[in-house]
């Protein structure tokens, strides 16, 4: 702060300081400190997602939608992938109960609906929700399943390729809803809270 003579006082031992210089010099300061930041975050974020896209993967090749349209696609007789629960990184592994990750492709189980997860509108669609992903991913780790399409629709308006879960011939999507976990889709979507 730069002190500043009163020129209009008749007394000589009066100061004054001009606060506004020195609050420019912080304001400027803390866009430049808020920039930087929200520089390097960007930064963080954009390497992180370059080195995601980019990290190598072991095990087989991924597959991609013309091989498991046309073929029926069954994962591997002799082993089958390892599913989890999906987190940061999304290859081989169960979102929730009717939509899976499988070497890269999201797929959404085309003949039943489950509770959601992501945004549940009550406590008791959130715990059945969480049953139906466990179970599911449970399922899927059981052995080789195939992915067959279904109907004349390829995906669904989230990009999620529509396919059913089959297993020795049985519907994984009805085993769900033999289970109370999931319901047959209907074309529309039921709510699972009680009013």
């Amino acid at each position: 702060m730069a002190p500043k003579k009163d020129r209009g006082s008749e007394d000589d031992n009066v100061i004054r300081f001009d606060f506004r210089d020195e609050l420019k010099k912080q304001r400027g300061k803390q866009r430049r400190k808020e920039w930087i930041l929200g520089l390097g975050a960007f930064s963080i974020v954009f390497a992180g997602g370059m080195l995601a896209l980019n990290w190598p993967t072991l095990g087989s090749p991924s597959l991609t939608s013309w091989e498991l349209t046309p073929k029926l696609s069954l994962v591997a007789e002799t082993s089958s992938p390892r599913f989890e629960l999906c987190g940061m990184t999304r290859r081989t592994c169960v979102v929730d109960g009717d939509t899976f990750w499988l070497e890269g492709e999201k797929i959404r189980i085309a003949d039943i609906d489950t509770p959601e997860i992501s945004e549940p509108m009550c406590d008791a669609e959130y715990q059945l929700g969480m049953n139906a992903t466990h179970r599911l991913r449970d399922l899927l780790n059981e052995g080789a399943f195939e992915v067959r399409p279904i109907g004349n629709r390829d995906e669904d308006r989230f990009g999620r390729k529509l396919r059913v879960v089959v297993r020795g011939g049985q519907s994984l999507g009805d085993q769900l809803v033999s289970e109370g976990l999931a319901r047959t889709w209907t074309g529309r979507r039921e709510p699972w809270c009680r009013q």
